[in-house]
């Protein structure tokens, strides 16, 4: 459902009825490497269009040949931030987004940032950010595969939703966690490692981490334990990343500001 309050780059966003989890909210997940990719996603009413449902990431992405191809030009350069350093990306505002019945007008996009993303798979043109996502209520069903839209009465874990430049996080016993389900695996900013043993790609480039030995609690209940990955960032506000691919399923309530974890 949306949100009384929009965010400053969305302008206005309408979505038809949602009424439970019923086939007609509900949309099919492919999760590749633990990854939500869903089809169907319309810019300016061309497509469909396969994106990432990423929730770690503010403003939605969109292939630039993708974009020239349907006549969007680029009109403002914006910085983008993540944990592994910044870069400047085109981008172009005023777009109309659409989701099988969830529409969003005056939504922005930034053209590049998805060659990450084009390392899961070759056929994915974009990112749906948290312009969108925001707007709704919705589970990532990731056992089950599928993006559900409107309440949910599913039995969990239920935390408060916290809000970090936009962005959706909760506390844990690792810190204040980003729920990004564009991580595949739990990262921690600036830790101990071990020894650097892998690569960390981000919509701004890649760095070297290590892994170390981690237990996540949640509201008091143990989901997970094994290695984090573990790199230097300049992020301060937050200790690392949350992958969704840690539960069966992850609930969002945007208008009543919980997550459910089960």
């Amino acid at each position: 459902m949306p949100r009384a309050v929009l965010c400053a780059v969305l302008v206005a966003a309408t979505a038809a009825p949602l009424g439970g989890h019923s086939d007609e909210n509900s949309l099919k997940l492919r999760m590749i490497d633990g990854h939500p990719i869903v089809d169907g996603v319309f810019v300016n009413g061309h497509g469909p269009y396969r994106f990432l449902v990423d929730t770690g990431t503010s403003v939605s992405h969109f292939d630039p040949k993708k974009a020239r191809a349907i006549g969007l030009a680029a009109t403002f350069r914006a910085e983008v931030v993540s944990a592994t350093g910044s870069v400047v990306m085109p981008g172009a505002g005023d777009i109309h987004l659409a989701l099988q019945d969830l529409e969003c007008a005056q939504q922005t996009l930034l053209f590049g940032g998805i060659d990450a993303v084009r390392e899961l798979s070759d056929d994915v043109q974009g990112v749906l950010g948290q312009t969108f996502l925001s707007q709704f209520d919705y589970r990532i069903d990731v056992r089950g595969g599928r993006l559900q839209f409107g309440p949910s009465n599913g039995a969990g874990t239920r935390v408060p939703l916290l809000h970090v430049d936009g962005r959706p996080a909760i506390a844990t016993s690792l810190g204040t966690l980003l729920l990004d389900s564009g991580a595949h695996r739990l990262v921690l900013f600036n830790i101990a490692t071990t020894s650097v043993t892998r690569e960390l790609m981000t919509v701004t480039g890649s760095v070297q981490a290590g892994t170390a030995p981690r237990e996540l609690r949640i509201n008091g209940r143990v989901f997970w334990r094994g290695d984090v990955v573990g790199v230097a960032s300049t992020d301060l506000t937050i200790a690392g990343l949350l992958p969704v691919n840690l539960f069966k399923s992850v609930y969002i309530n945007n208008s009543e500001r919980y997550v459910v974890f089960d």
